[in-house]
């Protein structure tokens, strides 16, 4: 019988390839072995796999070790194959970006202590044993675990950091950030960083301002501090931001730092804090687009200053709105390096960064509550045209809005802290929700009531109106269908035309202008819209509902000076006085020493216009004591120096014995302001001291 082709290629039956193979085993792979020296030839039949000789030396191990037991391991002749041990799976993440990821499994129930010989035991098998003194710290949501401690029972993530001893564990290290060594900086400026860090809560623009100064830079936004490890490694862009708490939290206890090239970077405003964006080196010198930047802000940024956890911004980064001199720039167009931006996020967007950003922000006080607030529960803008820094919270300022609305004009509400007056966005951004759709009705309303012929319905139950003809006095309401008199803002009188209806109210006509008459003698008009205001309580400081102040008595205009003070310069005739007038209005020579060092003295005065004013209380000083009695200096003491006053010019008669030597010294004061005789102290010091003095010498004698 001829051969067939299988016998004729020389191949083999499975059987046939076990057996050798299995021969080959046993023999030791002698003659029979495969070009490969390094495996036996032996094939899985099941899974087509081939083994080295160690394993196949397993194989055989545990083969004899179940055929010397059979009762044990009965059920693997049953087919039945014993589940694996479960296990859970730990990734470790470095806090110290030397050190490398490393992954475990462990059973479930395992103790901390476990994953640090598990750590020292990968380093000694890669040849880096680990000193018997190391210490290890482990970390999960930021919280130091105990080496008795049980591990997560799921696949977790843990954070861990070596040192030489327990006592470096937490300790900073300052180094330089293109330092490939990394080396400590000098120890005295060390030194200062730690102090400022632990002890005066020092956030990263007073790091930049430390370092700057130390190492003679005049421009501290050149200095570059990054986050070295930690759970978020990276830029410190915000200068409001605590480094306290970047080590709490982001658990980062190494910053590096780095001087970069004059104007190479840009500086951001916004929300009320201030960030400096350092680029890359090729951004530098190749140009970067506002397209990229935005992309940079979003990623590094605003989506990066959560403690833990994802971020809930959701803002897209085209949504980030960036100007420059009050002009937005283009996306296509570069960043100018060296330049300050202006950015500007949407309100939802605004309010999630905020959240997300407070742990790291200081707290400030409220100039209104009083309370101690995080800077991020502050007022960031009150009005685009304030100059000034609020001091304001946001609840506080909510209240104000809807106190204003209540009692004011809805265009008349300005800032609580200067007399800039708020726009329609400014009034949406601050106020609530219910305060600003009353403020966006009024506005609305104000708005259609400017289109000539546009009439509102008088319905008290519809809030419609529309455009009607003048040629017509009757308007018909086309939501309603009420009609009114166009000429007489009353509801349509049916059956009558209005001359009709003029006869028929004779009567009413002249009560109405007997009333008008009563309400005239006992109210006055306002200078500004002539309005009649009728006072029946309170002072005679009034406010009228066009945002007009004036005197009740004189009607004499209320006035801010350049510095912002308000102040009333009455008519000789009205009995009200201004006391701040005699301090502000250079018109009049009636200055009153005592109630000007007493408003200096509490700081109510900027120290140029406290210079500027002195000159003027010193030279009234020395005319009105020309001609001085027995209890008063005159020429006699004045000549002794005659471009400098004795400090007794200063006292006026009616000051009491008590007062005399404490007032003699603030004009003492006084005098070293005004010629500028500063000698390294502060005279704004002295002048608070004294008054404080003074104070305490009046509850003595009370």
């Amino acid at each position: 019988m001829a051969p067939s082709k299988d016998s004729k290629r020389g191949s083999k039956t499975p059987e046939s390839n076990i057996n050798n193979s299995n021969t080959s085993n046993v023999n030791g792979g002698g003659g029979n072995a495969s070009r490969d020296s390094r495996h036996t030839g032996l094939f899985l039949p099941l899974f087509g796999l081939r083994l080295s000789p160690r394993h196949k030396r397993r194989i055989e191990t545990e083969r004899d070790r179940m055929l010397s037991d059979p009762g044990r391991h009965s059920h693997l002749r049953r087919g039945r194959v014993t589940p694996p041990a479960p296990t859970v799976d730990v990734e470790l993440k470095p806090l110290d970006d030397r050190q490398p990821n490393m992954k475990f499994a462990l059973r479930p129930g395992s103790a901390v202590a476990k994953l640090e010989q598990l750590v020292r035991r990968r380093y000694q098998d890669k040849g880096h044993p680990i000193a018997t003194a190391a210490y290890f710290a482990f970390y999960v949501d930021g919280r130091v675990l105990n080496p008795e401690d049980v591990l997560p029972p799921t696949s977790s993530k843990i954070w861990y950091r070596m040192s030489r001893s327990s006592a470096e564990i937490d300790q900073w290290k300052f180094s330089q950030y293109k330092d490939a060594n990394n080396q400590p900086i000098p120890p005295e400026l060390a030194t200062q960083l730690v102090q400022a860090i632990d002890t005066g809560g020092a956030t990263v623009g007073e790091l930049r301002r430390k370092i700057a100064a130390f190492m003679s830079i005049s421009d501290p936004d050149r200095v570059l501090l990054v986050a070295r490890g930690g759970t978020r490694p990276g830029q410190l862009q915000g200068d409001s931001w605590v480094v306290s708490e970047v080590k709490r939290h982001w658990l980062c206890c190494w910053i590096s730092y780095h001087i970069a090239r004059t104007n190479a970077y840009a500086v951001i405003n916004g929300l009320g804090r201030r960030y400096v964006y350092h680029p890359e080196s090729h951004y530098f010198y190749d140009g970067m687009s506002v397209r990229r930047w935005q992309h940079h802000l979003d990623t590094r940024l605003f989506r990066n200053v959560r403690s833990r956890g994802k971020t809930g911004f959701n803002a897209h980064w085209s949504e980030i709105i960036l100007t420059l001199n009050d002009t937005r720039v283009s996306k296509t167009t570069r960043v100018c390096w060296g330049k300050t931006y202006e950015v500007e996020l949407s309100g939802q967007a605004a309010k999630i960064f905020s959240t997300e950003e407070a742990w790291l922000l200081p707290d400030e006080a409220c100039s209104v509550c009083l309370d101690s607030k995080n800077l991020s529960l502050m007022a960031y803008k009150v009005t685009s045209g304030c100059n000034h820094k609020p001091t304001i919270c946001n609840a506080c300022l909510s209240q104000w809005i809807a106190s204003e609305l209540e009692t004011k004009m809805w265009d008349r509400i300005k800032c609580p802290e200067c007399p800039k007056p708020l726009q329609f966005t400014d009034v949406q951004r601050n106020a609530s929700k219910s305060v600003f759709k009353r403020y966006d009705e009024l506005a609305t309303r104000a708005a259609l009531g400017n289109i000539p012929n546009f009439q509102w319905c008088k319905s008290s139950k519809c809030n419609s109106g529309q455009i009607d003809d003048v040629r017509c006095v009757r308007f018909k309401c086309k939501a309603c269908k009420n009609s009114h008199c166009i000429k007489h803002d009353v509801p349509w009188h049916s059956g009558e035309t209005c001359e009709e209806y003029d006869k028929r109210n004779t009567q009413r006509k002249k009560d109405e202008r007997a009333s008008e008459a009563e309400i005239t003698k006992s109210s006055k008009k306002c200078p500004s819209c002539n309005k009649a205001v009728h006072k029946f309580s309170g002072c005679n400081h009034i406010t009228c509902i066009c945002s007009h102040e004036w005197c009740y008595i004189c009607l004499a205009p209320f006035q801010r000076n350049e510095h912002g003070f308000l102040y009333c310069r009455h008519k000789p005739e009205c009995t009200e006085r201004d006391p701040f007038v005699d301090l502000i209005d250079p018109q009049n020579a009636n200055a009153d020493p005592r109630t000007f060092f007493e408003a200096a003295n509490h700081g109510l005065f900027p120290p140029q216009f406290l210079r500027n004013r002195l000159r003027v209380v010193r030279g009234r000083a020395a005319r009105h004591h020309l001609g001085a009695g027995a209890n008063e200096p005159g020429l006699g003491q004045m000549g002794r120096n005659p471009n400098r006053l004795h400090p007794d010019m200063f006292l006026p008669p009616w000051m009491q014995e008590a007062d005399r030597g404490m007032f003699a010294g603030v004009a003492g004061i006084a005098d070293h302001v005004a010629n500028g005789n500063g000698n390294g102290r502060d005279p704004m010091h002295d002048l608070r001291v004294l008054a404080q003095d003074m104070r305490a010498a009046r509850r003595e004698r009370a």
